[in-house]
């Protein structure tokens, strides 16, 4: 497997739902998260840094999917490790796996892409070729 990174985290009462279950929804919060902390790990600074210095807003999600296989509660203490699946020339695929101990809660699939403002329209933004640099670091 390439690089990966573990995020650890304890999951909160608000993250429940009335079932004091762990609201799907939250997982791909959680994954979006520790894509970051991949990112960070991989020694990529924030994406204020490369907006200013290279244009680089950030990783914006264009496709995510997940499973759910067993149910968590608040108070547990979790883990999300993530690892960059597949490099394109402009988007990448990252996994997630959200384990409590040696159970698999979730698992989640993300295609992310580099991007930049579009220079015509600043309300859009425009994806661009992934910096050789970052892919190194990330590998």
């Amino acid at each position: 497997m390439a690089r990966s990174n573990i995020h650890r985290m304890r999951i909160a009462f608000s993250d429940c739902d009335p079932a004091q279950i762990v609201f799907f929804a939250n997982y791909f919060k959680w994954f979006d998260i520790s894509s970051r902390e991949f990112f960070t790990a991989c020694g990529v600074p924030s994406w204020r840094e490369t907006t200013a210095e290279r244009g680089i807003i950030g990783t914006p999600l264009v496709d995510a999917q997940a499973t759910f296989s067993n149910s968590a509660t608040y108070g547990e203490d979790i883990e999300i490790e993530s690892w960059t699946e597949k490099w394109g020339g402009k988007s990448f695929v990252m996994r997630h796996v959200a384990r409590r101990g040696d159970t698999v809660l979730s698992e989640g699939r993300e295609v992310r892409v580099f991007a930049t403002q579009h220079p015509d329209d600043p309300l859009r933004i425009k994806a661009v070729p992934i910096p050789e640099d970052i892919r190194a670091a990330c590998a």
